[in-house]
């Protein structure tokens, strides 16, 4: 009986993880066209480009010929390299052939937060309300989380490329349960301001979560 038992309870211990990674990444996503397609940045190494990144801007490439945005908004700041997250995926995309007057670069970014918020500014400056936001599969749904607290409405999409889950995002899918928490003091902050205004700051702060 004991050993009965012991195989449930390990089972259910075995379930619970595996509950939570297939939660995460069945988050919706749906492609659609709007006014700006908005790539996240990912922490680029000596201005290297991280493989999440690239399968980010190949998503959005793929995006951009679909449809007819009329800017790719590039967001994110400089973490761990000298050229802002921006500035290596705009050099990225003009090797891909994408037009630099289509492309829009928000600079100041070191997490999700300072991403939508500043995004959210980007978009208000260029007369533009719709906008499709690309990612990779573990983060859409603190995304949704995010953008749900302050007010944005907009579609998210990843590819969901089950080799890329596996390989480089499975141990990230756990660490958002740490970035989940990292995330609410920045959603206070923006939240309590009595202006809008970007958020973020200079080349060679603080640290990415994601």
């Amino acid at each position: 009986m004991w050993e009965l038992a012991l195989m449930v309870m390990l089972g259910i211990i075995a379930a619970v993880p595996l509950t939570y990674f297939v939660w995460m990444h069945t988050c919706r996503r749906k492609k659609t066209d709007a006014d700006a397609l908005i790539v996240l940045g990912y922490r680029c190494d000596g201005n290297q480009i991280h493989p999440l990144l690239k399968e980010r801007l190949d998503t959005a490439i793929l995006l951009y010929r679909q449809y007819a945005y009329r800017y790719l908004v590039l967001s994110g700041g400089a973490v761990k390299s000298n050229l802002t997250e921006a500035e290596i995926m705009r050099d990225y995309l003009l090797e891909q052939g994408v037009p630099e007057d289509r492309m829009l670069l928000e600079s100041r970014s070191r997490n999700t937060v300072h991403n939508l918020v500043n995004c959210r500014l980007v978009l208000q400056e260029h007369g533009m309300s719709t906008f499709l936001l690309v990612s990779n599969s573990f983060h859409l749904r603190r995304m949704r989380y995010i953008m749900k607290t302050l007010g944005l409405t907009a579609s998210l999409y990843a590819e969901r490329n089950w080799s890329s889950i596996v390989q480089l995002q499975w141990r990230l899918t756990f660490q958002e349960i740490r970035a989940y928490r990292l995330t609410l003091p920045w959603l206070d902050k923006a939240m309590n301001m009595k202006s809008p205004q970007a958020m973020g700051g200079k080349k060679g702060a603080a640290s990415r979560e994601a």
